[in-house]
């Protein structure tokens, strides 16, 4: 099976959102950003089965959103951790008693909703031709790397550098087994799946990414997504 990992278990807390419900849960267009993703996955036609991982006490309102919108591949939510890498892990544990080793898991965050069919199939093809996968972009902007904040330490060569975004995939007993093997050597607050597989030493595969694949992370972002829904929905009338 080719399974979504979707997830949807941050608090938001770049959004400076007080008293309003967590991103994951930002209404755009008529519905929740969350729920435009899983509807690209829900559409895909080689995605058989989604996993949500949520934030704790969300669990019963995103089954009821589940339930209005008619999602039917959503099989598993499971509660989120302490950081993304315990998340991802939590989804990944929740597959291991009901899924195969050998099944393909897409890693999506939930708040990037204008993920494409084509980067989704790209995904799950890499993946099973080299054992994983990441959506990427090679970086336009110049990069330097600074040790304090305040000071440049070093420049990075701009054309050696790609900007990583989700889907990351890969078989479902990959993930575990570098996950496992990260908690007993002590490494955790990893970014996501890639950068944790590339700490221990591992290749990981590049899949193109687009710009529009935006991810909603702060304040400046809503005005980007709510003009990619215009160009994307309104425009053809949907």
């Amino acid at each position: 099976m080719n399974i979504g990992l979707i997830l949807a278990g941050g608090l938001g807390l770049r959004m400076n959102q007080e008293g309003e419900p967590p991103k994951q849960f930002f209404m755009l267009g008529g519905k929740p950003v969350l729920i435009h993703t899983l509807d690209k996955f829900e559409q895909h036609p080689s995605i058989d089965a989604v996993c949500i991982v949520c934030l704790s006490s969300w669990e019963n309102y995103l089954w009821d959103l589940i339930h209005a919108f008619g999602l039917k591949k959503i099989r598993w939510i499971v509660t989120g951790g302490d950081c993304r890498q315990q998340s991802v892990y939590n989804g990944l544990c929740a597959l291991e008693k009901d899924c195969s080793g050998d099944d393909v898991i897409v890693v999506h965050d939930g708040v990037r909703p204008f993920i494409t069919d084509e980067i989704i199939t790209q995904n799950i093809q890499t993946a099973l031709a080299f054992g994983n996968a990441m959506t990427s972009m090679r970086s336009t902007d110049t990069l330097i790397l600074s040790d304090d904040g305040k000071r440049s330490s070093r420049a990075m060569e701009r054309d050696l550098c790609f900007t990583v975004q989700t889907p990351q995939t890969y078989r479902l007993s990959y993930g575990l087994s570098h996950y496992r093997r990260a908690y007993e050597l002590g490494r955790t607050g990893t970014i996501n799946c890639c950068e944790l597989f590339v700490e221990m030493g591992e290749e990981i595969y590049i899949v193109n990414g687009r710009k529009t694949n935006i991810k909603l992370t702060t304040q400046d972002d809503i005005a980007y997504l709510k003009a990619l829904h215009m160009i994307f929905y309104e425009d053809l009338g949907e």
